[in-house]
């Protein structure tokens, strides 16, 4: 399954949050720090505040920090806010026209399982999983950043 970009930015921007726990962070700061787009992660991080993963303080000073535990939030939940839901194979009409398999075929049953699959993997593993690799933590040093 490829993810698009929204998806990917919602990673990334919790993957950075959850590594500076206590702290507030700006989206320009994850910004800065992947080099990418302020405006592309400032929408991506309001999309997380209006979920609830994460709580944002507003003025001077403010930011964003998460607003559950890392381990409590399962990498599959973030699939279904950024990606839009794959459209499966259709058997009836191929592309190009009516599909001379669809008597047979056995495809939309077979992708539909693949992708149950893949988001029983990721429902099983939680961002506090992604984030407790030591090398992840030494790339962010949250002393280093602030």
């Amino acid at each position: 399954m490829k993810l698009n970009a929204n998806t990917d930015f919602l990673y990334r921007a919790l993957i950075y949050v959850a590594l500076h726990p206590g702290c507030l962070v700006t989206s320009r700061e994850i910004a800065e720090a992947y080099g990418l787009s302020h405006n592309h992660l400032a929408k991506v991080c309001q999309e997380l505040i209006r979920h609830g993963f994460l709580k944002a303080q507003r003025g001077r000073g403010g930011g964003v920090q998460l607003a559950r535990d890392p381990a409590s939030i399962n990498l599959g939940e973030l699939l279904s806010l950024g990606q839009l839901k794959p459209k499966g194979v259709d058997c009836k009409t191929g592309v190009g026209g009516v599909s001379r398999i669809s008597p047979a075929c056995r495809l939309k049953g077979i992708f539909a399982q693949a992708q149950q699959a893949f988001l029983d993997v990721m429902n099983s593993h939680t961002l506090a999983e992604v984030v407790a690799q030591p090398k992840l933590l030494s790339l962010f040093d949250p002393v280093d950043s602030k």
